[in-house]
This record gives structure tokens, C-alpha cells and sequence, in this order.
């Protein structure tokens, strides 16, 4: 009896791994689902779509204001974008700008984004962070520790995501319905 108890929960622990791991190109790969096709994801982070494009906090800011911007269309890197998605990124990243500006004082900000994992990208969708600085922030040391601290930090709270989201929410639909931001 226990034999056949050993042979299901093999044949049970092989099944979940392989429903886990691919082959690909001889590798072996984690299949990880896309995080911003993750609708409690979505839902808790979002606070700004068009038929394109999304905008979202991070919950794991490196500065205050980090956003991200990301393409609907589930694709891993930057030249699979359409003209139109460029398009529309470029303006919903002029209006997440707008927003950021009023509700965290900041002047100035960095894009950033990745293409393969060589190069860090850790999300196999494209998206652009949008990190956003201080007047008077001038130290390039101070940013790039934060970068490598932000890994070992954990996610901002529920509660600070709540209320960034909101403020958000608020400063881009107030944009939205003074000009045509979305498509």
C-alpha cells in the first residue's frame, strides 16, 4: 500500500513540475505568469487605462512617484510595440508627469526600460518606469544604491498603495477630461 502511495505522489510531484518548467532551447525555464496580466494586480496598482496603455504604482518605488507604464498588449520588448502604442505611451507618460509633478513636488524624471533579461528586465511584458526626482536631487550614487537597495526592500503597505493610487487616479482623470489623453 505505501509503495502505491509513493508512486501516485511521484507521479503527482513530476506532474506539478512539469506543469511549472518548459524546455526551451535546451534550458530549462520557469514559466512565470506575467505580472501586469495579474488582475488583482491590476486592480490594486492601476490608476490610469485607455484602450492601449496602463499606468501603475510600483510597490516597490525607488523614489516617491515611481510609476509604471505599460502597454495592454502582452509582448516581452520594446520593437514589438505598434506605432500607436508608442504613441499613446508617450502620452499617457506626459499626463503620469503631470500628476506626479502635483502630487509628490517633483521636477524631473528618468525612463527607464529593458529589453531581455541580460540586462535586468525581470518582467517578461515591456513596460517603462517612470521614476521621477526632487528639485535639488542631483546625486547619481544616491540613486543607484537605492536601485540596488530596492530589491531587498519589501512592497510599500496596502495602505500607502491605496492612497497613492487614489491621489493618482484623481490627478489623471482631472487631465483626462481636460483634453484627449486617451485614444
Amino acid at each position: 500500500m505505501s509503495k502505491k502511495i509513493s508512486i501516485i505522489f511521484i507521479l503527482c510531484f513530476v506532474s506539478i513540475l512539469s506543469y511549472f518548467f518548459i524546455k526551451s532551447k535546451g534550458e530549462v525555464v520557469i514559466v512565470k505568469p506575467c505580472v501586469f496580466c495579474n488582475p488583482s494586480v491590476l486592480q490594486r496598482q492601476t490608476f490610469y487605462e485607455d484602450d492601449l496603455v496602463l499606468a501603475l504604482y510600483t510597490h516597490k518605488p525607488i523614489f516617491p512617484g515611481h510609476c509604471l507604464i505599460v502597454p495592454k498588449r502582452c509582448i516581452n520588448r520594446f520593437e514589438e510595440l505598434t506605432d500607436q502604442e508608442i504613441v499613446q505611451i508617450k502620452r499617457v507618460t506626459e499626463k503620469v508627469d503631470q500628476a506626479v509633478q502635483r502630487v509628490f513636488n517633483t521636477c524631473s524624471y528618468l525612463i527607464l526600460q529593458k529589453n531581455g533579461v541580460e540586462v535586468g528586465q525581470t518582467e517578461p511584458h515591456v513596460h517603462f518606469h517612470y521614476i521621477p526626482r526632487e528639485e535639488g536631487d542631483s546625486s547619481s550614487i544616491v540613486f543607484m544604491i537605492r536601485m540596488l537597495v530596492l530589491s531587498l526592500m519589501g512592497p510599500i503597505s496596502t495602505e500607502e498603495m491605496k492612497d497613492v493610487v487614489e491621489k493618482m487616479r484623481k490627478e489623471m482623470s482631472d487631465d483626462v477630461c481636460e483634453d484627449s489623453c486617451a485614444i
